[in-house]
């Protein structure tokens, strides 16, 4: 090899070794025989911890060193996580080993993540460990954890909170089929006196109780009502492991008006007679509902951080498979390889902008990200892949990786699959009225959407990476996304983008 061969080669990785560290703080690798390790890169506020950057015995060097500058409170719990024994076990279960911690940054303590994996690296094995500041998605992934247990154990918790709202409730044991409390609510004014007597002494059966409301109170979804409400159903369903029931329905008020309802059912058992209790709530429909949406826009809020994350994250086998192929013709073909170094340092810094802030960004930064991507597995394909760009309208803004990974799924699921074949993916935008309109087309295999779409909701399915991107788009821009597909013809999705959500951001 020439020396300037040797020095394009050297550049080359390390480009790629600054693209790959740019969000850790820090990679080590340590040998598995020996423990002697080498620190590739340091981040500023990482280097300011002064540790030591290479060694004999990197499980030493933690005792002497590193733990020296973790959170007093976490050092024993990392000691015990990162000792040689606990990575090797971890990591002979899973490919991947991983846990949080906080190290003392400028003294603060901040939550870092590590992550370990075990390569060959010139033929000997290697615990390769990665360290990532995660302190902001951390803290507010825990504050919003901490938020809906405090929503959840409010609702459990708080007895007369929730009666406060209520129309009323039954204490009742389903076992022996017996009312045991209840409230004077509204209803009991229609009761024939024989069963206020009744309900009044405690010798009136629940089961009578409710068939008699259903019968003559219950207007709308009367089958629910009967069936919710059955005492055998219910000590099945606490039987499969379920605590609540719930249903929705209308009665007849006393006044003769529809009045919409609500009436869930908490279940539990006595621990000393075995017998299955329900306390039942009746509550006005309208304010069960203004208290569940609380709840689900709070969980969704939680879901779209959490999917913030996995979004961002590079899949190990295309970052490998890229690797290893750029490594094969970086003799051959050094101008070529040093222009993919390029396109791959884009797409990884697009995911890593994407981890760091999931809002809508300009399209352009999408479709050089799209370019870049393409471009990557041009590599691999060739002439068997071409890509049209018809980008009629480009001033609009768009979620990060929300068409990329349409465009993947055309190339890997469309294209590939026709082998020697080849195909055509064309990308298209264009301003239509009140919305924008992106599509993704290709004329690969194609695939039965009715099947798909059936299979996917009833779990023989999976494509997590689809169901995520017409989350996010549903959820933070109120776009919709279309799929078309005919066997042996090809594919076509559409997102449509409402024109209120493409103003300047």
């Amino acid at each position: 090899m020439s020396v300037n061969s040797k020095k394009h080669n050297a550049l080359s990785h390390e480009a790629i070794v600054k693209a790959l560290f740019e969000s850790y703080e820090s990679i080590y690798a340590v040998d598995v025989g020996t423990s002697a390790f080498q620190c590739f890169h340091e981040s500023n506020s990482y280097s300011s911890l002064r540790l030591e950057d290479h060694g004999d015995n990197f499980f030493d060097a933690l005792e002497s060193n590193m733990l020296k500058k973790i959170y007093i409170e976490d050092q024993e719990f990392a000691h015990r996580m990162l000792s040689k024994e606990a990575l090797c076990a971890g990591l002979s279960r899973d490919k991947f080993y991983t846990f949080v911690f906080r190290l003392m940054i400028d003294g603060q303590p901040l939550y870092h993540k590590l992550r370990a994996t075990k390569e060959l690296v010139e033929g000997r094995p290697h615990f390769l460990i990665g360290i990532r500041n995660v302190d902001a998605v951390f803290r507010q992934d825990k504050e919003l954890a901490e938020k809906l247990t405090a929503m959840h154990s409010k609702e459990l918790s708080h007895l007369d909170a929730i009666l406060a709202s209520a129309e009323g409730y039954l204490e009742v044991n389903l076992t022996t089929d017996t009312i045991l409390d209840h409230s004077p609510y509204n209803l009991h004014a229609v009761l024939p006196d024989s069963f206020r007597a009744a309900a009044k002494n405690g010798t009136l059966p629940y089961s009578t109780f409710m068939k008699w409301h259903a019968e003559h109170m219950v207007t709308v979804s009367k089958d629910c009502f009967i069936k919710i409400s059955d005492r055998s159903y219910l000590m099945k369903f606490f039987e499969r492991g379920e605590k609540r029931a719930s249903a929705s329905f209308s009665i007849k008020a006393a006044e003769g008006q529809m009045q919409p309802c609500n009436i869930v059912f908490y279940l539990y058992q006595d621990s000393v007679s075995g017998d299955i209790f329900a306390f039942c709530v009746l509550y006005d429909l309208t304010e069960q509902q203004r208290k569940e949406k609380e709840l689900r826009d709070m969980e969704n809020e939680l879901q779209l951080i959490r999917l913030r994350n996995f979004t961002s994250q590079m899949q190990p086998h295309f970052l490998y498979n890229t690797l290893g192929t750029i490594q094969e013709i970086v003799l051959s073909d050094p101008v070529y390889a040093s222009e993919l170094i390029g396109d791959f340092s884009i797409h990884l810094r697009s995911c890593i902008r994407a981890m760091a802030n999931d809002a809508p960004l300009p399209f352009d930064q999408e479709l050089a990200n799209i370019k870049a991507y393409v471009n990557i597995e041009k590599m691999r394909f060739g002439d068997k892949l071409n890509v049209l760009y018809n980008i009629r309208f480009r001033d609009f803004f768009i979620l990060p990786f929300s068409v990329q990974p349409l465009v993947e799924n055309a190339i890997r699921h469309g294209i590939y699959e026709r082998g020697e074949q080849g195909g055509l993916v064309v990308i298209q935008t264009e301003k239509k009225e009140d919305t924008v309109q992106i599509t993704v087309e290709d004329n690969g295999v194609g695939f039965d959407v009715e099947k798909f779409q059936t299979d996917l909701s009833e779990g023989r399915q999976n494509s997590t990476g689809l169901k995520n991107v017409i989350f996010r788009l549903d959820k933070m821009m109120h776009a919709k996304v279309k799929i078309e597909s005919e066997v042996g013809i090809g594919t076509t999705v559409i997102i449509t983008v409402p024109d209120k959500e493409n103003t300047e951001q």
